[in-house]
């Protein structure tokens, strides 16, 4: 037998479905049940059940592949959530996800299930079922109490494109004094009939009848008829440049009103012969029946496809339980984490599941960018198969229209192809219609769950599941086109939505857990499909305490660059060893990385963020007055070795970060030389001679025509050697030279480079990389110049303390630097050196030899080793550093001045 497919139509009274095969609706499979849609979710969602359940049946043994549903909106077809509130209809409905309600009532809930709007269907049901205008391009309108369409080539449905407005809508599209539907309607000729001063008879079908008399005498015979040359003249005005636009072969016409086809049509076809347009007309039999078999073939074809790569990355992810290859006995460890004790993690959705069954109702939270569908089904099914009811509601169901969305935070995100822009004010409430806050469920079930990001603005007294996403991951989810902005559903570019990400998202989101972290009572960690790890918040606290008084390691992450080297690839075998090169490490830049927490091998990874949005006094001391929750000072790597210069560039002066960009403090920067090749070198500084308007003229003349220019003749390049210092302050001119392992230890803003000369190269993807040759000179010092570079910007050591088992020095930042810098050496075996902290954070990194022992006050002992990031935190008031190796050891120790 073909494969079969399951279609339904859902209307405002009625469900009817049938199986489809080869395009066809099954003779004998059809059935129809006409339904209360103003019955509660429960009675309007057993009976749709129960007709797709009778003709499940008919099935027989054969396989039903997908299950397709053709459904009115407003809904979210992605999710299979209702959205339909004001209607008149399925008002119970609203929020309820209709996918997993469904699923939990049919007899084989494992048979995939999609949803389609339903003139969608209906126009890809007529298409597909008819060779003679299934290539090409088409246009299905529906006509009945509204105007539905759908856009489609080649038998498949489009949303975007030239000639596609938004979404495939049309009902909405202006015309005339208002918008499409309210002229091409059945609504519309009802109006008309009464607005001539007859009462309009029972309905469209009744005004049509008279029209159809043949006796020219009658007076109301003849209003209908010029009510329907009328409504034929209305659609075809309008159709036309729709046709024109898309370049549609095909106008494919069904709904009710078609059954009057021989009245309106020959004035809709005149008014498309005075546009010009030539096209076939293909008037629908049964309109039922195409949206039947239409939504079975989008729900097979659906079915069938390959997915969409999840996550576009080479880098490993963090393993969601540890195995001895994730914990080296020697060298640089990309999976740092804090153990809790035994019993502190729980692994699975069952178990997640038997949790939320003691509570019976929770909302269900969680970051940008997870899987909400995957997350839904598994801990859906997990509930089933616990055998207890649940009804899920989605928080989506309550966003603003992207539109809405999109002219909101346009003043904080800057033009298409802007690299910048600046810091929020939003808040995500904004995000939502008001009447999030006063939701209650309406239904009774075992369980109800109201779930998505954003779901804690409910003020429903219930506790809440926090899911979060490292921002890592997430922006690997966003490469793929697998995750989206917050309020968005559809992927645009990387570069894009990660500046979205950056002013808007990431405010927004980061302020809303704070706000809820009182209600939270379970985290956990969404980076995994198929899989969750999770814990009580009060074993979290737990563990960022602990880590608040004694000693922090977050975890890296590392990305390639157009000018990456080879160092890291060599030195830290546990990278994929496939990808071109590395760029940067992300060692420490709290606002990208994440603190992972380990029991009974399980991790758990949440962002760095909730350290300091708990613990932020206890991390910075004295300093908390001043930063606040953002972690001050980042460590990071910038891997030339091998690799290629990079960009000639310069960063804002804080006056100018803060006004253009909404940052606190700017980003001054020093390059400190953990390793080279011979003949390293560094760009730093202008030449004696350099004159600001020649300079800024070979620049736009290079990125104009294309050609190189021999930047030595503006900007020093000074040889580098291992442990040198340079200082790199807010409006320098510098670039790290080819043949460099750069340990950065700069302020925490990190995005604000203004590149002036990036060598004539494309980056990784074969485009252009932004020159900003207009910030950059509304910024430079050009007094940072000949011999002042050596004096100012090469920091020169100078001795602190000397003793038998230690040496201090310090490494001189520059004044506009807010922070300092030590270096700590150890000899070989007996090496030891007290540290107290005297209410300052002090980040931390064996920059020569293999590891050094830190231990707290408190008894923690870590193994530090070299090139790894560490974090003591003011609250431990004292650390013991001690080197008990064959060589000697040295550490590079920064903190606020």
């Amino acid at each position: 037998m073909n494969k079969l497919s399951l279609g339904v139509d859902i209307g405002g009274s009625h469900i009817s479905a049938a199986l489809v095969a080869n395009g066809q609706c099954l003779e004998g499979s059809f059935v129809r049940q006409s339904i209360d849609s103003g019955a509660s979710a429960a009675n309007i969602l057993d009976n749709w059940a129960a007709v797709i359940n009778r003709v499940l049946q008919q099935a027989g043994n054969a396989t039903v592949e997908a299950i397709g549903i053709a459904m009115p909106g407003p809904f979210d077809y992605v999710t299979g959530t209702a959205a339909m509130k004001g209607m008149g209809k399925y008002e119970r409905l609203f929020a309820i996800n209709v996918q997993e309600a469904l699923r939990a009532r049919l007899s084989t809930p494992a048979i995939p299930l999609f949803f389609a709007n339903d003139a969608a269907c209906f126009g890809i049901g007529e298409i597909t079922g008819n060779a003679g205008i299934a290539a090409g391009k088409a246009i299905a309108i529906t006509l009945g109490t509204g105007l539905g369409a759908c856009f489609a080539i080649n038998g498949e449905p489009v949303t975007t494109g030239e000639g596609v407005p938004a979404n495939g809508y049309l009902y909405n599209f202006p015309f005339l004094d208002g918008i499409a539907e309210d002229y091409i309607s059945s609504r519309w000729i009802t109006a008309a009939f009464n607005t001539a001063g007859k009462n309009a008879p029972a309905g469209v079908e009744q005004i049509a009848a008279l029209a159809a008399q043949e006796n020219t005498d009658n007076e109301t015979a003849l209003l209908a008829q010029d009510i329907f040359h009328l409504f034929g003249h209305n659609l075809g005005s309008f159709i036309a440049p729709r046709l024109q636009e898309f370049g549609a072969h095909t106008l494919v016409i069904g709904g009710n009103i078609t059954r009057a086809a021989a009245l309106f049509v020959p004035a809709m076809q005149q008014a498309l012969e005075t546009a010009g347009v030539n096209c076939t007309l293909h008037f629908a039999p049964d309109t039922e029946q195409g949206a039947i078999a239409g939504a079975a073939h989008l729900a097979f074809t659906r079915a069938a496809a390959n997915s969409t790569p999840k996550r576009q990355s080479k880098q490993p992810q963090l393993p969601a339980q540890l195995k001895p290859e994730h914990t080296p006995a020697n060298g640089y460890r990309l999976f740092p984490f804090e153990t809790l004790g035994n019993d502190h993690i729980q692994s699975g959705y069952d178990s997640l599941a038997q949790w939320i069954i003691t509570q019976r109702n929770v909302r269900i939270d969680g970051y940008e960018g997870l899987y909400w569908d995957e997350i839904r089904t598994a801990l859906c099914f997990a509930l089933r198969k616990a055998g207890v009811s649940v009804y899920w509601y989605d928080a989506a169901a309550f966003q603003q229209p992207a539109s809405a969305i999109n002219d909101m935070i346009a003043p904080f995100i800057g033009t298409p192809g802007a690299v910048w822009g600046k810091r929020t004010s939003l808040s995500l409430a904004d995000f939502f219609d008001p009447s999030i806050a006063q939701w209650q469920p309406q239904e009774a079930a075992d369980v109800i769950i109201f779930a998505g990001t954003g779901a804690g603005l409910a003020q429903w007294n219930t506790p809440v599941v926090y899911i979060d996403l490292p921002k890592n991951e997430l922006q690997y989810r966003m490469r793929a086109g697998s995750a989206f902005n917050t309020g968005s559903t559809e992927a645009i570019d990387f570069a894009e939505m990660y500046k979205r990400a950056f002013f808007v998202d990431w405010i927004v989101l980061a302020a809303h857990r704070q706000q809820l972290y009182a209600s939270i009572a379970v985290i956990a960690d969404g980076q995994w499909q198929q899989q969750i790890n999770w814990a009580f918040r009060s074993a979290l606290e737990q563990g960022l305490n602990s880590i608040a008084h004694n000693v922090i390691r977050n975890r890296p992450w590392f990305e390639s660059g157009v000018w990456g080297g080879q160092w890291m690839k060599q030195h830290i075998p546990q990278l994929a060893q496939d990808e071109i090169n590395y760029a940067w490490s992300f060692e420490l830049i709290a606002p990208e990385n994440g603190l992972v927490f380990e029991s009974n091998g399980y991790l758990l990874e949440v962002s760095f963020d909730w350290l300091m949005e708990t613990h932020s006094s206890d991390v910075l001391g004295e300093d908390a007055a001043r930063f606040g929750t953002e972690f001050p000072i980042r460590f990071d790597f910038l891997d030339t070795v091998d690799g290629d210069n990079l960009s000639i560039q310069c960063h804002p002066s804080l006056s100018y970060i803060q006004t253009q960009f909404g940052e606190n403090i700017t980003q001054d920067e020093t390059y400190y030389i953990l390793d080279c090749q011979e003949n390293a070198s560094v760009y730093l500084g202008f030449t004696e001679n350099a004159d600001p308007a020649t300079f800024r003229a070979a620049l736009e003349h290079s990125q104009q025509a294309g050609e190189t220019i021999d930047i030595t003749q503006y900007v020093q390049k000074l040889p580098a050697a291992k442990h040198d210092l340079f200082l790199i302050p807010n409006q320098t001119v510098h670039g790290a030279g080819t043949g460099n392992l750069v340990l950065e230890i700069s302020a925490t803003p990190y995005i604000y480079t203004f590149k002036m000369y990036d060598w004539m190269r494309l980056d990784l993807n074969g485009r252009p990389r932004p020159i900003n040759i207009q910030h950059a000179f509304e910024n430079l010092d050009f007094s940072r110049k000949g011999q002042r570079v050596q004096q100012e910007l090469v920091s020169q050591p100078l001795a602190l303390s000397s003793t038998d088992t230690s040496a201090t020095e310090w490494l001189p930042t520059h004044p506009e630097h807010f922070y300092a810098i030590r270096r700590i050496s150890l000899p070989a075996q007996t090496g030891y050196h007290q540290v107290y902290t005297t209410g300052k954070c002090h980040l931390l990194m064996v920059v020569e030899g293999d590891h050094v022992q830190l231990k707290t006050k408190q008894g923690k002992t870590v193994t530090m080793r070299y090139a790894e990031t560490y974090v003591v935190p003011a609250a431990a008031e004292y650390y013991v550093l001690s080197n008990n190796n064959e060589a000697p050891a040295k550490i590079v120790q920064a903190f606020v001045k």
